[in-house]
């Protein structure tokens, strides 16, 4: 998909949408447990608000489509499967009726939320526009550090995974976003300590540095801690 960038304009308060946008969000993601609830949209909205700020791009597009990204997530919970992104863009459409923005911005918007799980570990990205490498940063800047460790656990909690299996080795395989990982402790292994790496942006590089190391030193402390690894150091 070719994306258009006559609609740019830094000078729109996009909060004005988001405003516009909350109440409705906040009723859909309202039963949500597993992590993807209105507090990571609005994590998000913040990581995606502040990388255009640096990287550029329509922040129309970069603020709406990180508040309304993860609608999948409660279609999935609805229908007891994953569903993709692709599958929501129906539902994201009638969002976005209500509000005045441009066919342009629109449809670029949709193709944002269409590829925001594309990881350069799997499937690699293949978007090229900034504002969609942005939505990719900002979501996955929230599913690492402190909170996405906190998010991994409520996930499974919600999704009935266990949080670790010492039978099972930690490895690091092609990953889909559809499979699911033997434990909470393998799926920060397995995706999560990646994501800092393949960022898209400099910026979103940068960030997730310190959160990397955070999990990183998480797991080994859980693991010594689940084995009984006494140490005083």
């Amino acid at each position: 998909m070719e994306i258009s960038k006559k609609h740019e304009n830094k000078n729109v308060d996009v909060k004005v949408y988001i405003d516009k946008l909350r109440g409705k969000i906040q009723d859909y993601f309202k039963k949500d447990a597993s992590g993807h609830s209105i507090d990571h949209l609005e994590r998000t909205l913040n990581f995606a608000l502040y990388l255009q700020s640096k990287e550029g791009g329509d922040v129309v597009v970069v603020g709406i489509s990180a508040f309304i990204h993860d609608i999948h997530r409660i279609m999935s919970n609805e229908q007891n499967r994953f569903v993709s992104p692709k599958e929501s863009l129906p539902v994201v459409e009638k969002f976005l009726e209500e509000l005045d923005i441009t066919f342009d911005q629109k449809q670029h918007i949709l193709y944002s939320i269409e590829h925001h799980e594309e990881y350069s570990f799997s499937d690699g990205v293949k978007v090229t526009d900034i504002e969609s490498k942005i939505l990719q940063d900002a979501d996955n800047l929230d599913a690492i550090g402190a909170m996405g460790v906190i998010r991994c656990f409520k996930y499974g909690i919600a999704h009935n995974v266990i949080d670790y299996d010492p039978t099972v080795p930690l490895y690091q395989n092609k990953y889909r976003e559809e499979d699911v990982d033997a434990s909470s402790i393998h799926h920060i292994n397995n995706k999560l300590l990646r994501l800092g790496k393949f960022m898209n942006t400099k910026t979103a590089k940068k960030i997730a540095k310190k959160k990397t190391k955070l999990m990183k030193d998480f797991i080994e402390m859980y693991i010594d801690e689940f084995t009984c690894k006494i140490s005083e150091e």
